[in-house]
């Protein structure tokens, strides 16, 4: 009676691992488009979920922030495996803000790793930010063939020396060679006048 107590509770603890692990129904039956599916290959692994926003459906997924400017940000969609996808560029509006963690977010202030949520259109190969308030409108921003590039590390500027030097060495270098000549002279002339 005790075992089988004990493997109960394991079971029905184990219940919603195996239930998060398994892909939700809609997004096995959802129809991506061709150029949604090209872009996005492993969009239908990434799906949590579909919802219609604004006359469009859209997979949500979770993705990190990769790096972000004023107006565009760079995410990589997680995938079940804990691998990411490429990295694919959003633009943003000054003052945009979005759902982190159920909280409206302004843009600047989200961390670079921090995890948010997106959503890819089924249609229309375009990603968007999930918006703050459900009623606010989706940003949809076009997504090119080709994944957004990684940043190229900036080169360093060669180190420029100290101009600590001056034109006094120079102009004492030219006195004592002055000096020297005029010593010269000197000396010629006693010379020839010692020779009378």
């Amino acid at each position: 009676m005790k075992s089988t107590l004990v493997v109960s509770s394991l079971v029905l603890a184990m219940l919603p691992a195996v239930a998060g692990a398994q892909q939700p129904a809609i997004c096995e039956r959802v129809e991506f488009s061709q150029d949604v599916l090209a872009r996005f290959p492993d969009i239908r692994k990434a799906c949590l979920d579909v919802i219609s926003k604004d006359g469009q459906e859209y997979a949500v997924v979770k993705a990190d922030l990769v790096r972000a400017t004023a107006r565009r940000m760079t995410i990589r969609v997680k995938l079940p495996d804990g691998t990411h996808a490429e990295p694919r560029a959003i633009n943003v509006k000054p003052g945009f803000r979005l759902n982190v963690d159920g909280r409206a977010t302004p843009v600047d202030e989200i961390a670079v790793g921090q995890e948010i949520t997106a959503y890819v259109n089924v249609n229309d190969p375009g990603i968007a930010l999930a918006p703050a308030e459900a009623s606010d409108p989706v940003e949809f921003t076009p997504v090119p063939a080709e994944p957004e590039p990684a940043p190229e590390p900036v080169a360093a500027a060669p180190a420029e020396m100290p101009k600590t030097a001056t034109q006094l060495p120079l102009l004492g270098a030219f006195g004592v060679a002055l000096l020297a000549l005029g010593a010269g002279f000197a000396f010629l002339r006693r010379r020839g006048t010692n020779n009378n």
